[in-house]
This record gives C-alpha cells, structure tokens and sequence, in this order.
C-alpha cells in the first residue's frame, strides 16, 4: 500500500523540494504522548475514573492500553483486531490489561515513552501516532477538552483512517474533501467537507457521530499557499 502520508500537508502549499518528506512519525507521536499526559496529570483521579465514548472503557483503561501496546507488532494489531469480533474478546481484553496505579504514574510512564520515542534511532509510523491521537480524542473528551497536536499529526491521521474508513464513514465522505478549518490541511476530491481537526478525527474513527459539513458563513476561508 502507498504511503499516503508522504502527501502532507496534502493541498494549499507552494512547490518545494520534498525529497526529505518521510513517513517518520517519531516526533508528532511524542508530542501527542506529551500532550496526554499533561492532561492525564491534571485530570487526576476524577479524570482517571470517568467514562469514555468507547463503550466499558474509562480513561484509565484507555491509557493503559496506549502504555502497555504502542509498539505492538503487525501481528498483534491484527490479533486484537480479531478478538474485538470474537464473543467476550473485548471484556477480556479490559480484564487482562495492567494498569498504572493512577494518574500520576501513567502521565510519568507517558512521559518516559514520548522521550524515547523522541531519542530513539528507529522511525515510528502512523500506526502508532493513530494509536495516540485516538487515545487522545478519548481522554480529551473525558476532559472536555482538545488534546493539542500538530497539523502534520492531525492529517496523518486523518488520511490514515479516510483510506480505510468503514462503509458508513464512506459513504459519507465520497466524492469530498475534507478541510480542517483550524489545522490548515484539506485531502480528496470534491466539494469540501469541513470541521476542525479534531472533529473531522472524531467522525473517521468512528468515536464521534457529527459528520462533516459544506463550508458555510461561519467556517474560515480555506488557507492559501505559504500562510
């Protein structure tokens, strides 16, 4: 499969030399991490204890599973991928997973991982940065609030998902665009689709229902190139 994240920021730029454009997400990924735990840490234990908008899961558990799975291989993404069909498989899951003894310790064990993910030699792909930004669209919910993360991280992602959206996403999103009015970055082909970033990430990953919209008085003009 092409790696469709070589194209960000996807539209609205000037011509320039991209041979050093790569697929290495290591540093949004940290930032996203960072981001997370710093809300983790404030949220403390309300925070920590409350609900999420993925059914039986509270952000507790959220966390945990970004900790303890950010690095999975292949093999174990496509594993648990199957076991979410499988009877029982998703209570199991929540059963078997080892959890931080609170907010502090996960926005410590957080902390640690953006800074070797930052330091370390190997790239990260968008695999796990989706693994953090829907992390982070979960507990900043909880939070009511948006975790920050970069246009480049937002898009990744979001292209990551469009690609492979289910068909009731599809069918929403065929024949569009679809514009972040507050990330600068627009994808596809069609009259626009517009939301902010993060919203547009709540629609493609299936944790919110709001689906984009046409661009209308309120929403800002699309960026052009070099602003």
């Amino acid at each position: 499969m092409a790696d469709l994240s070589r194209f960000l920021p996807l539209s609205r730029r000037p011509d320039v030399d991209e041979s050093g454009v790569t697929g290495d997400r290591r540093a949004e990924s940290a930032d996203v991490l960072a981001a997370l735990a710093g809300i983790v840490r404030a949220g403390g234990d309300e925070l920590w204890a409350a609900a999420t908008a993925r059914a039986g899961w509270r952000v507790a558990d959220v966390v945990a599973e970004l900790i303890h799975g950010f690095d999975r291989t292949r093999t174990r993404r496509a594993l648990e991928s199957a076991e979410r069909f499988v009877r029982g498989g998703e209570a199991r899951r929540l059963a078997e997973l080892p959890r931080p003894p609170g907010p502090a310790e996960a926005a410590g064990s957080l902390e640690t991982r953006a800074r070797l993910v930052r330091e370390r030699d190997r790239p990260t792909g968008v695999a796990e940065l989706d693994d953090a930004v829907v992390a982070a669209l979960l507990v900043g919910d909880a939070a009511s609030v948006d975790v920050p993360m970069s246009p480049v991280a937002s898009g990744a992602v979001a292209l990551r998902r469009a690609a492979a959206a289910p068909t009731e996403i599809r069918a929403v999103i065929a024949g569009h665009a679809l514009r972040a009015t507050d990330a600068g970055w627009e994808f596809g082909h069609g009259s626009p689709l517009v939301d902010t970033a993060a919203g547009l990430l709540r629609f493609l990953t299936g944790i919110g229902t709001v689906a984009p919209h046409p661009p209308g008085p309120g929403d800002p003009p699309p960026a052009t190139p070099g602003s």
